[in-house]
This record gives C-alpha cells, structure tokens and sequence, in this order.
C-alpha cells in the first residue's frame, strides 16, 4: 500500500512558469542582458534558482550568477502571485488522497515553497514543505526524501515520489521509492520511466 507521497512542485502541480520568466527577465533588464522568452526559461526550470541565473546568462558577461539570482528573487517576491496556478485537475487529485501523508519537495528557494503552499494549497494538507534551503542538498540527492520518510516512519517501497523531470526521477531512485512521472509539466522529452501519467486523474490507478 501506498502510505505517503512526495510531490515535486514546479510542473507538477503548478504552473509557475509565467511569474518565473517575469521575475528572471526583470532581473535580466535590470543588468541590461537580453531576455528570454518563456518557453526557453521553462529549460532552465528545475535545479534552482542559482543553476536558473547561470543558465539564463549570456557567455562572458561581468554579471555574476549569485548577483542575477538575488536580482531575480527580489522581482520573484512580487511576481508569483499573478503567475502561479493549479494545473488543471490538480486540486480534485489532491482531494482523492486522504489517509496518507503528504509533501512538498522542491529545488525552488524554501522562503517561496512555503508562501506558494500557504497560498494556493488547503490548510494541513502537506505534513511537510521543504524547498531549497542549507538543511539539504538540493534534488537529486536523496537526502531530504530520506528525512522525510524516516520522520514518517516509512519505508520507501511504501511511499511514491511524483515529478515532472529527470532530476525527480533520479532524487526518486537515488532514495529507493518508486517514481511516478507526470507528461503534463516543463520537461518534455525528459526520461521519466516505466510509469507515467498524462492527466491528474491517472495517480489513483498509477498508485494501484
């Protein structure tokens, strides 16, 4: 039986990409570096929001990666809000999923990972929330998905980690739990194993 989950956050549940390319491309603006559209952001999407910064970097440019990144989480803070939101079907999914424990886990800066869940999400329904912080190496080490389940007191065979790219798919199997793939997310094309669903409604059958 399935006891917990852990879902990615980003491509998986929601589709953060619009207020992610405002809030890189303002920063971009800022140092005047050119900007991309949202479609090439979404590949940048996934490792962070430091590995976004050097991706979205021009080639030999004075601007440091960790000075965009702190540029970008400033303008993020105000641009989430409007460019965040529920993938189609994810709420009525989540709703079906009573009687196992929940979580969040995410590569995007914790401080966000937490006001998303407060905001979108219902009250209690994640018994945790982890993102990006110094407690853990970012995904795809399993660290953080280790803690988690030795805090619940389950096994990994008991648990299913659900994502939309190959780094969620490595975390998964670098931690033993089985993983599930969602088609619908940032990262098409990405290996995402033997099992993989192309809509919500799919997780109840993939949990068997």
């Amino acid at each position: 039986m399935t006891e917990a989950l852990i879902f990615d956050l980003d491509g998986t549940l929601v589709d953060s990409l619009p207020g992610i390319a405002a809030a890189l491309n303002a920063a971009l603006s800022d140092a005047g570096l050119p900007t991309h559209p949202e479609e090439k952001v979404r590949d940048f999407v996934g490792s962070g929001s430091l590995e976004l910064a050097r991706r979205a970097l021009p080639a030999r440019t004075e601007t440091t990666a960790e000075a965009l990144e702190a540029a970008f989480r400033d303008h993020y803070a105000h641009t989430w809000r409007e460019g965040t939101e529920f993938y189609p079907g994810i709420e009525e999914m989540l709703a079906s999923l009573g009687g196992r424990k929940l979580a969040l886990l995410s590569n995007k800066p914790h401080s966000f990972t937490r006001e998303i869940a407060d905001f979108l999400f219902e009250k209690g329904l994640f018994d945790r929330v982890l993102g990006q912080s110094d407690d853990f190496p970012r995904k795809p080490a399993p660290d953080s998905t280790l803690a988690l389940l030795a805090g619940w007191g389950i096994s990994p065979e008991n648990a299913r980690f659900v994502g939309d790219s190959a780094i969620d798919r490595q975390t998964a199997e670098n931690a033993g739990v089985p993983f599930i793939g969602v088609t619908w997310g940032y990262h098409h094309g990405a290996d995402l194993g033997p099992v993989t669903i192309q809509h919500p409604r799919g997780l109840s059958a993939a949990l068997g």
